[in-house]
């Protein structure tokens, strides 16, 4: 194995297992499948380390590396550069939409491409980025008038920058040809790309731009090539950037501030090639832009390169699993994996080379302890499955004999190769993992058959029912809260009241407390991308949507910094109340705080029935029997009743004595009485608020439907335990009896402190856990407690149909998943759970789970 090729982690151990970042690809192709890209963690941020110590070891003026994103571009790519300090070169609407989602600062981004459209333009300007790198007479006349201070709009945008003059690079074809292959020749005379100096049109183009009043011309550009290995030609196009320059300072005055001479550097593809070092590549090149500056007269620019094939091409690998073998005597002998053009069509469109490696396959070698049988070697040519006869990975390569299922590593893999990946055959693109130090992460997931139609419409009113309609899940527990997240990536429109049924059924279901869907990101949002809000619709189990909810807020929070999509820790949370800050507090997403939003204690604004006033400690009847309730609103509306052991008031009273007898019904004796019938609350019992259950299912139903409040209302039992100190008991509207909730929990604390029962802040104990809630002098709450992940899963098509369904019709849910038993602690208060739970149907399992995906416990929440 020539270590130049693969990976920096790379190592193949003795029984031929690969194994990159720590962990075994035959391992990660068992878990994932295969096609399967690996990507090395350590090599990418090595690499990036490489060309930000080498500019500012070899060039005397400042410097920046921008990754070129074309190579290949994700979410978790997109963060883990902008972690390192590089900026981004991106070459479409599409590329600067998933820069900005996840979170890359845009006065970084670079955004180029030879026929960008108006709306692309417009939206790059609407988002503030860095540097538009102008192509053509047609984009700089499109720029002149989006950014001219008369221009107000661009179609469905508005450009907010008419007191600026945007910064702007000119694309030069400085009429170097590189050595390199024709397709990837981009700097020569007959080139699409950029304005030609020998045409006189780079000159005429300065001209344009230094005389456009909303633009600003601070840099030239070039990129002459691909998989360059000498750096004189990159040293040249630099060179005759900067004469030119020199000769646009004299006759028109322009000042170059930046120089961008492209990217281009090349990587070792198979033995044999240059090992092509980064260092003496920028040495060389950094010498020759001080040389030509200095002959010219001219200050140093700021130098920028843009490395992309030389930054992920070695640090990916890709596996396939082999299949079929055809062998024609005396020519050829074919053997075909279970990819090809679809995700690599590199070898096909320009006759890239690649080497390859036959690796142990987990389920049979190294079931046994033993390397892979080795019976010679032969020369085969990798062909790939789709039909082209063009469908080529590798001619002619020497490995040993390859059988069906064996795995084939090929190793430079990360660039240019999922960038241009298609559905040709409409084949389902790979998935792809992020491995270091012993742990995979899995950045981008593969294809379903469902992602394949997701654009199609019939022309039929009912399209064919296929087996293979699924779209993923996240699920999540808050403190005996669960949530499932349906992100709309995967689930386009928002669920039906009967999906949600059916999902959240802990019976028939994946179970959950409810359904959180979302991030809700408009295309046309205007703003800094690290306030861009996260919009999220909240569905409680019986299909009803509802308004807010702390620990359905934070669990969405969880799922938003698990997909690293916010900037930073603090970010919003746009919800049908109104907007929710949220606070990550640790690195790993565990804690989270959200600030709430305003308590109101007014009617008009909970709302309530009636005149508007503020309903504190007031009496209302129910069924025959009188209650002191406090009303509270906090986005939704809440009923709060203290039950007070103790308190001679409202023993004497006789009021707010709800103890229950053996046979269930309401006595109205006071707390006091009420420690004869076994439903006191006293310091020594496991939980002593099991007197609070009891009557939050006993009473809860009737105070959810008084007709104070006429859009129901959550209820909350409380009890005072200290100054601080406060346990709930809680029935939820559309939800019932729940373990715990955030909302509940912020009101029954600030009823608490209206009262003059606890000061700020409270810890609010429940069945399923404690929230610290802290109210500030304007009645603000800021709720905090932890989020752990439950389990991952797919939902079959039989879910996703919005007809109506039978819930005892037992079909699998979840498919090709895997199912681990670990319940949280917080259920073990619950008797329920313990003395009714059931089996799941079978197949109905779930991957990465803390805790059962469909354990049986109560309807244990739905606001949360």
């Amino acid at each position: 194995m020539n270590q130049t090729l693969w990976p920096d982690t790379t190592r193949l151990d003795d029984r031929a297992e690969l194994w990159i970042g720590g962990c075994a690809a035959s391992a990660l192709a068992a878990a994932h499948g295969t096609p399967l890209y690996i990507f090395d963690e350590t090599t990418l941020r090595g690499r990036a380390a490489a060309y930000r110590s080498a500019l500012a070891r070899y060039y005397p003026g400042p410097a920046q590396a921008a990754y070129a994103s074309k190579a290949y571009l994700c979410t978790a790519l997109a963060q883990l550069f902008a972690e390192e300090g590089l900026d981004l070169d991106v070459v479409s609407g599409g590329e600067l939409h998933v820069a900005l989602a996840a979170g890359f600062p845009p006065e970084r981004i670079h955004f180029h491409g030879n026929n960008k459209s108006p709306e692309e333009l417009a939206q790059a300007l609407a988002a503030g980025i860095g540097r538009i790198v102008v192509d053509n007479f047609h984009e700089l006349d499109l720029l002149a008038e989006l950014t001219d201070p008369e221009h107000t709009s661009a179609g469905a945008f508005r450009i907010p920058h008419s007191a600026f003059r945007i910064p702007i690079w000119l694309r030069l074809a400085p009429g170097v040809q590189a050595h390199t292959h024709a397709h990837i020749q981009t700097g020569q005379a007959d080139t699409k790309f950029g304005f030609t100096i020998a045409t006189g049109d780079a000159e005429r183009a300065v001209v344009q731009a230094m005389a456009a009043p909303g633009l600003a011309l601070v840099g030239l550009h070039c990129h002459i090539g691909s998989q360059i290995y000498e750096a004189e030609d990159l040293s040249l196009a630099a060179a005759k950037l900067i004469e030119f320059a020199a000769q646009m300072h004299a006759r028109h005055g322009f000042e170059l501030k930046e120089l961008s001479p492209g990217g281009g550097w090349g990587v070792p593809m198979v033995e044999g090639d240059p090992t092509a070092p980064v260092e003496p590549y920028i040495a060389t090149l950094s010498a020759a832009i001080a040389t030509t500056c200095q002959q010219a007269g001219m200050p140093l620019p700021h130098l920028v390169l843009e490395p992309g094939r030389s930054l992920v091409a070695p640090a990916a690998v890709a596996i396939y699993t082999v299949g079929a073998r055809k062998e024609i005597p005396g020519v050829r002998t074919y053997v075909a994996v279970d990819g090809g053009m679809a995700d690599n069509i590199r070898p096909a469109l320009y006759e890239a080379k690649y080497a390859a490696l036959r690796i142990a396959n987990r389920k049979s070698q190294i079931a046994n302890h033993a390397p892979p049988a080795t019976p010679g070697t032969e020369v085969v040519t990798i062909a790939g499955k789709f039909c082209e006869s063009g469908d080529i990975l590798i001619r002619d390569i020497e490995l040993p004999r390859l059988e069906a299922g064996d795995l084939l590593a090929i190793p430079m893999a990360g660039a240019y190769t999922l960038a241009m990946a298609s559905n040709y055959n409409l084949a389902r693109r790979p998935a792809v993992v992020l491995v270091n130090q012993g742990k995979a992460r899995l950045i981008q997931r593969r294809e379903t058959y469902a992602d394949l139609r997701a654009r199609d419409l019939p022309l039929t009113r009912h399209a064919i029912r296929t087996t293979q309609h699924e779209a993923r899940f996240t699920k999540y527990q808050a403190l005996g809260n669960d949530y499932i997240v349906l992100d709309p990536a995967d689930w386009p429109a928002p669920p039906t009241s009967a999906q949600i049924q059916r999902i959240c059924d802990r019976h028939v279901g994946v179970g959950a407390d409810g359904i959180l869907w979302g991030p809700i990101m408009p295309d046309d949002y205007v703003g800094p991308v690290g306030n861009r809000p996260y919009g999220v619709r909240l569905f409680n189990p019986d299909g009803g949507e509802f308004e807010k909810s702390g620990n359905g807020l934070r669990i969405f929070a969880r799922y938003l910094w698990d997909r690293r999509l916010p900037a930073g820790p603090d970010f919003t949370l746009d919800t049908p109340a109104g907007p929710v800050i949220a606070h990550v507090l640790d690195a790993a997403g565990e804690r989270i705080a959200l600030e709430m939003g305003r308590i109101t204690f007014d009617g008009a604004e909970i709302p309530l029935a009636g005149p508007a006033r503020e309903v504190i400690e007031e009496v209302v009847a129910i069924d025959g029997r009188t209650v002191r309730i406090t009303a509270v609103g906090i986005g939704n509306p809440h009923c709060v009743v203290f039950v007070d052991p103790g308190n001679e008031e409202i023993a004497s009273a006789q009021t707010t004595g709800l103890a229950m007898t053996e046979d269930n019904v309401f006595s109205r004796q006071g707390i006091a009485s009420a420690q004869t019938t076994g439903l006191a609350m006293t310091g020594d019992e496991a939980f002593p608020g099991q007197a609070l259950e009891d009557l939050a299912q006993a009473l809860g139903p009737h105070l959810e439907r008084l007709p104070l409040y006429p859009n129901r209302t959550n209820v909350q039992f409380a009890q005072v335990i200290g100054p601080h100190d406060l346990r709930i008991a809680i029935w939820e509207r559309g939800a019932g009896y729940t373990l715990t909730s955030g909302t509940s929990s912020c009101a029954a604390a600030a009823a608490a402190i209206r009262t003059g029962r606890c000061a700020s802040p409270v810890t609010v104990h429940m069945p399923g856990g404690a929230l610290l809630v802290e109210i500030s002098p304007d009645w603000a709450a800021r709720l905090t407690g932890t989020v752990t992940p439950v389990c991952r899963g797919e939902l079959s098509e039989d879910v996703m149909r919005s007809a109506y369904f039978a819930l005892a019709e037992h079909k699998r849910l979840i498919r090709n998943t895997q199912y681990a038993l670990r319940p949280h602690p917080a259920h073990q208060h619950d008797r329920r759970h313990h003395e009714n739970r059931r089996e799941k149907p079978d197949g109905a399992v779930a991957d990465e789970i803390n805790q059962p995906a469909g354990q049986d416990r109560p309807g244990d929440g739905g606001e949360g």
